[in-house]
């Protein structure tokens, strides 16, 4: 890898190579205990990429993570209370084994979602029995980094890590798209030649040029 440039990312045909794709639009996430399930369907994922920020990864205990995001599920994302209707993400199984986890000093953003200057709602949920991280459940504030209208929008991730079929199943538009907050990864991302594009923080800020 000769440029810092090049380690950045930005090659469509690697990534296609690196990501391939399949036919399903339906998936099933599972925690280790088995007693919750969350079904996701849909053509059309709001975000899908990874996250190497510190306290994703401190969340995840993992170097990072891939996350994908969609705009409506069966849970409140205010409140935690569940919702009747047909959703993109629904909880099928367990759904009172979610438990909000407690932000604190452990991630660098804020101490409650009350101080986030761009989220609000619960938060990170894992399964009590368990302690498998299943969901964020969050929203938007409006005219803020993730969200130009003048509404709330709900943000709801799932973690493809706890799918029980492989990525490569899925249809091309669940594939990761670009690494993000990479100014804050602890891995070698220079190593990690995948095609996608690598930013320092968010997409459309400034690209990540640098070698961790």
């Amino acid at each position: 890898m000769s440029t810092n440039l090049t380690a950045a990312g930005g090659n469509p045909d690697l990534a296609a190579t690196c990501y391939p794709s399949g036919t399903k639009n339906e998936a099933k996430a599972m925690c280790l205990c088995g007693g919750v399930e969350i079904i996701l369907k849909t053509n059309s994922p709001t975000l899908t990429a990874f996250c190497h920020c510190e306290s994703c990864r401190r969340a995840h205990s993992a170097p990072m993570y891939q996350m994908m995001f969609v705009a409506t599920a069966n849970i409140c994302s205010k409140t935690g209370a569940q919702k009747e209707g047909n959703f993109e993400l629904t909880i099928t199984k367990g759904f009172e084994l979610l438990t909000p986890a407690a932000p604190g000093p452990g991630n660098p953003n804020y101490e409650s979602m009350d101080d986030n200057p761009n989220f609000g709602g619960i938060g990170r949920l894992f399964c009590s029995e368990c302690g498998v991280t299943m969901m964020t459940v969050i929203f938007a504030r409006p005219r803020t980094e993730f969200n130009d209208g003048d509404e709330e929008a709900d943000m709801f991730c799932v973690f493809p890590a706890t799918f029980t079929d492989k990525m490569n199943e899925f249809i091309q538009s669940w594939q990761p798209t670009h690494h993000v907050n990479c100014d804050s990864a602890i891995l070698p991302l220079a190593a990690i030649n995948d095609g996608l594009d690598k930013w320092a923080e968010w997409p459309e800020g400034e690209p990540w040029i640098g070698y961790s």
